[in-house]
């Protein structure tokens, strides 16, 4: 009787102890789901958000890019590319874009609002709780442990980005003014393997737009509550400042436009 207690034991303490962190399984490196969606994983880690005083063409109101620490304890699967038109359509039933005509174009004139309603939908699809990325870990993948202005680096051209080639950043040259958006990746991704992070469309964020902390933050998720969300990314019709990996923008949730768009992530935890 007593060897069967302790064997009985030994199992409970074998499925209610934690598993140390060296032994649990590494998540896939990449994941794809029911409609085609991509996505890689983003391991956890802590990075300097904002942008140094020194940087060039820094936002006027020099607080909204404040730096401070931001530590990230747990990974999490980022969208490969900006959703597309044809995802949308498979899960919505509609194209709201106004650029159309050629595969894999990023779906856009989507507001904060619809792009919920697009996650409510594929969630109840693939029962994945899939959701905008953070500001936090939107910028941390960007950046892909880079600390320049853009993950490319100082400057940035448009054979990288798709941008308002007619104006330029740094020492960067006059490039392409497409007018319009191109393929998901149909230009270089970052070191971690993502696409348009820099231009093409502007990215909805969860957050609601607030002040950045004068502090050190873990996991931060933004206020509790504002009038506006967060973009990210700068878009086909902007300035390559507006595409550096700091650049804050702010709307209302409502809001509709031809430069925006959106990217998908998911926790495992």
């Amino acid at each position: 009787m007593t060897r069967l207690f302790c064997l009985g034991l030994v199992v409970a303490l074998a499925i209610h102890l934690p598993i140390p962190a060296q032994d649990r399984k590494a998540p896939p490196k990449t994941f794809t789901n029911s409609i085609g969606m991509k996505f890689v994983w983003i391991p956890p880690g802590s990075f300097i958000m904002g942008s140094p005083k020194e940087e060039k063409e820094r936002q006027r109101n020099e607080t909204d890019e404040t730096q401070h620490k931001v530590t990230l304890t747990k990974g999490f699967y980022m969208g490969v590319y900006t959703v597309t038109q044809e995802e949308w359509q498979a899960a919505m039933g509609n194209n709201p874009s106004n650029f159309k005509g050629e595969k894999n174009l990023p779906v856009e004139t989507v507001s904060w609002d619809d792009c919920q309603e697009f996650i409510k939908k594929l969630r109840g699809k693939d029962n994945v709780l899939y959701r905008l990325p953070t500001e936090a870990e939107w910028e941390y993948s960007c950046r892909a442990a880079t600390k320049t202005p853009f993950h490319f680096g100082e400057t940035i051209s448009t054979d990288q980005a798709n941008y308002n080639g007619n104006f330029t950043y740094g020492d960067g040259k006059k490039g392409v003014d497409r007018k319009k958006t191109t393929p998901v990746g149909s230009l270089p991704a970052n070191a971690w393997g993502l696409h348009d992070m820099h231009g093409n469309v502007w990215q909805w964020c969860e957050d609601f737009y607030g002040d950045y902390p004068q502090k050190d933050v873990v996991d931060p998720q933004g206020p509790e509550k504002g009038q506006f969300h967060v973009l990210r990314g700068g878009s086909w019709l902007h300035y390559p400042l507006f595409c550096r990996s700091a650049f804050r923008l702010k709307n209302i949730p409502s809001r509709r436009y031809n430069v925006f768009g959106f990217r998908l992530c998911f926790s495992v935890e």
